[in-house]
C-alpha cells in the first residue's frame, strides 16, 4: 500500500525527533486509489460501478536522517 516516508532528525540531549520533510511512496497497486497505477476509469460516472479501492495510507515510515548532540528547538 502507498505510504509516506517521514524524515526526522534526533536531538540526543532530549531524545526528541524533529520533522524535516516527507515523501509519498507509491505502492504500484491497481486497487489502491492513491497509486499512480490506479485506473482513472475505476468507478467513473456513467460506468455503473463504484470505486471500492483502498483510499488510505498505511503507517508512515519514520527515517532518522541524522543525530545532533543538542536539545530540540522545543526544549532549548
Amino acid at each position: 500500500m502507498c505510504h509516506r516516508q517521514l524524515r526526522l532528525w534526533k536531538a540526543t540531549q532530549c531524545g526528541h525527533l524533529t520533522f524535516t520533510g516527507e515523501t509519498n511512496i507509491d505502492c504500484g497497486s491497481r486497487d489502491c486509489y492513491n497509486s499512480s497505477a490506479h485506473p482513472s476509469t475505476c468507478g467513473a460516472p456513467g460506468t455503473g460501478t463504484v470505486c471500492r479501492c483502498r483510499r488510505y495510507y498505511t503507517q508512515p515510515e519514520r527515517i532518522v536522517t541524522h543525530e545532533v548532540d543538542t536539545k530540540c528547538p522545543r526544549c532549548q
